[in-house]
């Protein structure tokens, strides 16, 4: 009798581990996300506020160089040739030649980062752009693609992604699309980048024709995904084309990719550099008729969590707060993709 008793107590003990584990398995991991501007974000993390943050560079490599962060995951790591940052314009500029020479030194800027002999004047350009030291700058650089044109078939899966929240107002169809690709058939004009490349590959040195006009460009500040037009700038691209700084085109820099929506609705700005799911967001849910010529990075966002902590995975976050810079930004989208499972749980 005592054999059995003890065969049953372990049964027991058995079935109710069993259930234990089974009860685990089956309960679904969460994240809780907050947003926060870039400077809040730092300030939570020292705090203890939140267990990380997903930003655009340089802000992860300025936390990471400042010694109380520590990269997670960057950006490349989980979605290669993700939509990032871009260079769009409104409908209302038609004129060939300028949306040509705007391509031109966007591709030049970009081949000026991407070439190694030019890595010592890249780095004291983003230094001179951030306000940030060498070690800062060359790791945020270095976290980052500077790419020529964005890669179209991951922009659907970003516009997927976005769809999935159900932060769109407005259904393509309504919008008289057929479908997502007819969508971002118009929204994204690549003669120009295709016509500037193929030049340059005939000659290298060659340069598009003067432009008649005046321009008002936009940008985030001390986003270092422009590093490729601000050095445009100072290796006199825009001059080759006919575009002075001060005199024909207007540099502002702003908030976020929302404000430069904002300025484009108000016709303050012609061409600015932002993030793709701002685009989509804002074309789809006001009507926005701005377009994408070009892009600028790809990667360049990456998850940080305190250096002192003990995550050193994803899936040490369960149950933790992370903060984004906000609810259908590039960074909300990478967070999505990263967190692919998980109950996100927005505060």
């Amino acid at each position: 009798m005592k054999n059995y008793v003890i065969f049953g107590v372990i049964v027991l003990t058995l079935a109710s581990v069993g259930y234990m584990f089974y009860e685990k398995q089956d309960e679904k991991k969460s994240i809780y996300v907050v947003s926060m501007t870039a400077d809040e974000m730092s300030t939570a993390l020292v705090n203890r506020t939140i267990a990380g943050f997903i930003s655009w560079e340089p802000y992860p490599s300025k936390a990471v160089s400042q010694g109380y962060a520590k990269y997670l995951v960057n950006s490349s790591d989980v979605w290669e040739n993700h939509p990032a940052c871009v260079l769009a314009i409104s409908e209302d500029l038609d004129d060939e030649n300028m949306i040509n020479a705007l391509v031109w030194t966007q591709v030049m800027g970009a081949r000026f980062i991407n070439d190694p002999k030019n890595r010592e004047k890249v780095l004291k350009y983003g230094q001179e752009f951030s306000g940030l030291d060498r070690n800062t700058v060359s790791l945020a650089i270095d976290n980052t693609m500077y790419i020529e044109y964005p890669n179209i078939s991951e922009t659907k899966k970003g516009y997927e992604i976005l769809e999935n929240t159900n932060i769109f107002k407005n259904s393509l169809t309504s919008m008289g699309y057929n479908n997502v690709d007819d969508f971002l058939s118009n929204l994204f004009i690549p003669k120009y980048y295709y016509n500037v490349r193929k030049h340059l590959d005939e000659d290298p040195n060659w340069v598009p024709p003067y432009v008649n006009g005046s321009l008002r460009f936009g940008y985030i500040e001390g986003n270092i995904h422009y590093l490729a037009m601000y050095i445009a700038q100072k290796e006199g691209y825009f001059e080759d084309v006919g575009l002075v700084p001060g005199k024909n085109i207007q540099f502002t820099g702003y908030r976020s990719g929302r404000a430069i929506t904002d300025a484009f609705k108000l016709r303050e700005v012609d061409v600015a550099t932002l993030g793709t799911s701002v685009i989509l967001r804002y074309n789809i849910n006001e009507n926005g008729r701005i377009q994408i010529i070009n892009g600028l990075n790809s990667g360049g966002t990456s998850l940080v969590v305190r250096a002192d902590s003990n995550i050193g995975s994803i899936e040490d976050l369960n149950g933790k707060m992370i903060a984004t810079p906000g609810f259908g930004t590039c960074q909300d989208t990478i967070m999505r993709k990263m967190f692919d499972g998980y109950e996100i749980k927005t505060q």
